[in-house]
């Protein structure tokens, strides 16, 4: 049986990577996985290639590459990273479905990982705090300071609204959600933004990059 790293275009793959000549990296390790049985360093190339090189993105052929990579070395400390890379390359196929038939699905997706950040920050201030981490509770007013932490008294301020912009421009990645976080400090804005541009928007996953969306002030 031969080894992967003993093809040719396994080394002249590398090769390309190094200078940035991806398109004919890919073709070289695409080469490897049809003749080698045991290639999973190609197969996982391949997949990365196929989920990021400009005009040659092809999620569905990534996530097989990607499992084929999972398949021949299910234990390697990249496998998690494979099985994120797999959730991405589903969210891609997602996104360019006809008629965006999962966009609140996407959405859900989305909010759930802020909402795992949060919870993960929380229950690193609790450990800093010195609260049992298991007791985590997501109620703000059940998070306890000890006797032992003296904290400055708190500075009452005046209840002044942040001044939000009438106009942003989209950028490179934006969505409803990064938006509304972006500009408003939380993702509550998101039917907001989308009312108040409906008339350029036809739904809430169609932005364009330099598009410019109407903010609507707060309340």
């Amino acid at each position: 049986m031969i080894d992967e790293a003993e093809d040719p275009a396994f080394e002249r793959g590398r090769a390309y990577l190094k200078v940035g000549r991806e398109t004919e990296a890919l073709d070289q390790f695409l080469s490897v996985t049809r003749r080698v049985t045991q290639a999973p360093k190609s197969h996982l190339e391949v997949g990365r290639l196929l989920l990021s090189l400009p005009g040659r993105k092809d999620p569905v052929a990534a996530i097989y590459h990607f499992k084929r990579f999972l398949l021949l070395e299910p234990n390697t400390r990249e496998s998690p990273m494979v099985e994120q890379l797999i959730v991405t390359a589903e969210r891609e196929i997602i996104r360019k479905l006809p008629g965006e038939p999962y966009g609140n699905y996407l959405e859900s997706l989305e909010l759930k990982e802020e909402n795992d950040r949060l919870r993960s920050e929380v229950a690193d201030l609790q450990a800093r705090l010195g609260s049992p981490v298991s007791s985590f509770n997501p109620d703000p007013q059940q998070l306890t300071v000890p006797e032992s932490v003296n904290l400055p008294a708190k500075e009452v301020l005046p209840d002044i609204k942040p001044k939000i912009p009438t106009v942003y421009v989209v950028q490179q990645g934006d969505s409803l959600y990064a938006i509304s976080l972006k500009v408003y400090g939380n993702a509550s804005f998101i039917d907001a933004i989308f009312s108040a541009n409906r008339d350029v928007l036809k739904s809430k996953n169609s932005l364009r990059v330099g598009q410019e969306l109407r903010l609507p002030p707060l309340r």
